[in-house]
C-alpha cells in the first residue's frame, strides 16, 4: 500500500511539473530565445494626421525581447497643437507584422490610456496604424491614424 501511495504522489508531482513547464517555462523560452520575427527595438518618431496635415507629435523608445515589447514615449504636442511634455509607458507584443501597443500615462493624469495597432512596413523603418483612446475633449472613444518612423541609430 505504501508503494501505491508513493506512486500516486510521484504521478501528481510529475503532472504539476509538466503543467508548469507547458504553461510557463516553454512559452517564455520560446518567446525569448526562439523568436526570429521582426525586430522593432529602437527610437521612433510619432506622426499624426489631422486636417490633411501630418505633424510630428513625439518620440517612442521601444525595447524588445522576442515577441514582447516595452517602451516609453514623450509627447511634445497635444492633439490641439499646443506644446506638451507628457510621458507614456507601453506594453506590447508583435505577431507577424502587426504590433499591438497598450499605453498608459506615466503620471496617471486624466483618461490617457489606450492602444496603438500598427502594421510594420516592408522597409522595417515605418509602421502605420491607428491610435484608439478616450478623448478628453470629445468625451468619447477616438480612433486616429498614426505613423511611426524609425530614427537611425
Amino acid at each position: 500500500m505504501e508503494n501505491f501511495l508513493i506512486g500516486v504522489l510521484a504521478s501528481v508531482v510529475a503532472a504539476v511539473i509538466i503543467a508548469l513547464v507547458v504553461k510557463f517555462a516553454w512559452p517564455t523560452f520560446q518567446n525569448c530565445f526562439l523568436y526570429n520575427g521582426i525586430q522593432i527595438a529602437g527610437t521612433w518618431e510619432i506622426f499624426e494626421q489631422r486636417d490633411g496635415k501630418t505633424t510630428k507629435a513625439g518620440q517612442i523608445k521601444l525595447a524588445q525581447t522576442g515577441r514582447m515589447i516595452t517602451g516609453e514615449s514623450v509627447r511634445s504636442k497635444t492633439r490641439g497643437g499646443k506644446k506638451a511634455n507628457r510621458e507614456f509607458e507601453y506594453r506590447a507584443h508583435i505577431h507577424k507584422d502587426q504590433v499591438t501597443l497598450l499605453f498608459e500615462d506615466t503620471h496617471g493624469v486624466g483618461f490617457d490610456s489606450g492602444s496603438y495597432v500598427f502594421i510594420v512596413q516592408n522597409n522595417r523603418l515605418e509602421m502605420e496604424g491607428m491610435a484608439t483612446f478616450q478623448g478628453k475633449f470629445e468625451n468619447k472613444i477616438v480612433s486616429e491614424p498614426r505613423t511611426l518612423k524609425k530614427i537611425p541609430n
